[in-house]
C-alpha cells in the first residue's frame, strides 16, 4: 500500500514529538499550529508548512489531530468539514467518552472517517513500544493505519464504541491518580516525624507491589456479585479507615483525602451491608 502523507494538527509537547517520530520513518507530514513559529524546527527538518488547517487537511490523506481540548478540535475541524470529506480523521486529543462520542457523529455525517485515540505516554516516549495508544471508533481506519499507528508505539484497538478508548484511558488515569494520592497522604503523614519523601516512596512502592496482586482477587468477587465471601467487610473496613482518619489529624495533617473512603462504607453499613465485603463499595459509585 502506498503510503499516505500525514498532517499533523497541532506541535505542542505531544504534537511535536509525533510529527517529529512520523518524518523520521518516512512520512510525508504537513504540519500547523496555531502559533506559527512552533511549525519552524519541523520544516527545517524537511516537514512542509500549512499556512491554515484547510490548507493542511487539502494536501494529505489523514489529518492527525493533537490540539489542546475538544473544544479546539471543533473550531478548528468543523469549518473544514468539506477538505476532510473522504479522509481520515484521527483524533489524539485528551476527550471524555462523550466528546470522542460526538465528533465521530460529526464526522460521520461529513463523509469523514473517523478514528479516536488516547495517548497513554509522556512527548518523550512516542516511538518506543512503552508507549501505549488505545484507539476506538472505525475499525477499518484502524487495520488500514496500523502500520502508521504503530510508528507510535504500541497500538491497541478498544472497539466500535467511538468512547472506548477515552474510557479506559480515564479509568486508568484515575485509578493512577487515586494511587499516587495514596503516596502523598504517607509522605505528609511520615515528613511529621522527619522521614524524608524519598524514604516513604520506596516504602509505599514495596508495599503497593506486594498489594497490586490482590487486586484481580477484588475484580472477580465484582464480577460474581455476591459480595459474601467472608473476606474483609465493610465494617472492619470502615473502623480501619476511621483509623487512619484519626491518625493523619493526630500529626496535623488532614484526612481530605481519605474521608470520602469512609462515607462510602459509612453509607454502605446504613443500609445493612455491613457484612458484606467492603469491595461492595462500587455499587456506591453509581450515579442514579
Amino acid at each position: 500500500m502506498t503510503q499516505r502523507s500525514i498532517s499533523i494538527l497541532g506541535l505542542g509537547a505531544m504534537g511535536s514529538a509525533i510529527a517529529a517520530r512520523l518524518r523520521e520513518t518516512g512520512y510525508t507530514t504537513s504540519v500547523w499550529n496555531r502559533t506559527p513559529a512552533k511549525t519552524e524546527p519541523h520544516i527545517n527538518a524537511g516537514a512542509n508548512a500549512a499556512a491554515t488547517v484547510a490548507e493542511a487537511v487539502r494536501t494529505s490523506d489523514i489529518a492527525l489531530v493533537v490540539l489542546l481540548d475538544h473544544a479546539s478540535v471543533q473550531e478548528r475541524l468543523h469549518p473544514v468539514a468539506a477538505e476532510l470529506r473522504g479522509k481520515t480523521v484521527i483524533n489524539l486529543v485528551t476527550t471524555t467518552p462523550n466528546q470522542a462520542r460526538e465528533s465521530a457523529t460529526w464526522a460521520a455525517e461529513h463523509g469523514i472517517t473517523y478514528l479516536d485515540g488516547a495517548v497513554m505516554a509522556v512527548p518523550q516516549m512516542i516511538g518506543d513500544p512503552g508507549a501505549r495508544l488505545l484507539y476506538s471508533g472505525d475499525e477499518h481506519a484502524y487495520t488500514d493505519n496500523l502500520p502508521l499507528l504503530e510508528q507510535l508505539g504500541t497500538a491497541e484497538y478498544t472497539g466500535k464504541d467511538p468512547g472506548l478508548a477515552s474510557l479506559k484511558d480515564m479509568a486508568l488515569l484515575s485509578a493512577m491518580d487515586l494511587m499516587l494520592l495514596g503516596y502523598v497522604q504517607a509522605i505528609a503523614m511520615m515528613r511529621t516525624a522527619g522521614v524524608p519523601a524519598a524514604d516513604t516512596a520506596e516504602e509505599v512502592h514495596a508495599w503497593l507491589a506486594a498489594m497490586l496482586p490482590h487486586g484481580r482477587a477484588l475484580a472477580a468477587i465484582v464480577d460474581a456479585g455476591t459480595y459474601d465471601t467472608g473476606g474483609q467487610s465493610v465494617d472492619f473496613d470502615r473502623f480501619g479507615i476511621a483509623s487512619l482518619i484519626t491518625a493523619s489529624r493526630e500529626q496535623g495533617i488532614s484526612a481530605l483525602l481519605l474521608e470520602p473512603h469512609q462515607q462510602l462504607l459509612e453509607e454502605l453499613a446504613a443500609t445493612g451491608h455491613g457484612d458484606s465485603d467492603w469491595i461492595r463499595i462500587i455499587e456506591r459509585l453509581t450515579i442514579h
